[in-house]
């Protein structure tokens, strides 16, 4: 007599993927993330590296085709090229506020010397 064949059970493969925090690669903590924006040009899309904590922001314009990973590696050449700053967006101040200086409209003087 023979015995009863045993049921295979099939193991499914869990597909990993990248995690979607890297290490900045200016503070080196774990808190960088890579968002990206659509573009006019469909084979173009815009990329914003944001590290939660040193303020690293850099926005890159790339290939549609780039996922987070390629991103990340092109943003770490630059810093260790030391180009990093030409990705960083400088700070705007919203339209119709303008800054230049104190001005006599608004009140605001320099500190005055006796004499």
């Amino acid at each position: 007599m023979a015995r009863r064949r045993r049921k295979r059970i099939k193991q499914v493969k869990r597909v990993r993927r990248p995690s979607r925090y890297f290490q900045c690669p200016r503070c080196g903590a774990m808190t960088l993330t890579i968002d990206f924006k659509k573009l006019d040009s469909a084979d173009r899309k815009l990329a914003i590296a944001r590290c939660g904590t040193c303020h690293l922001y850099c926005e890159l314009e790339v290939p549609a085709v780039y996922d987070r990973v390629d991103v990340y590696n092109k943003i770490s050449d630059l810093a260790y090229e030391g180009r990093l700053d030409e990705c960083s967006k400088p700070y705007q101040e919203p339209e119709g506020e303008e800054a230049e200086g104190p001005t006599e409209e608004r009140g605001e003087e320099g500190p005055e010397e006796d004499q």
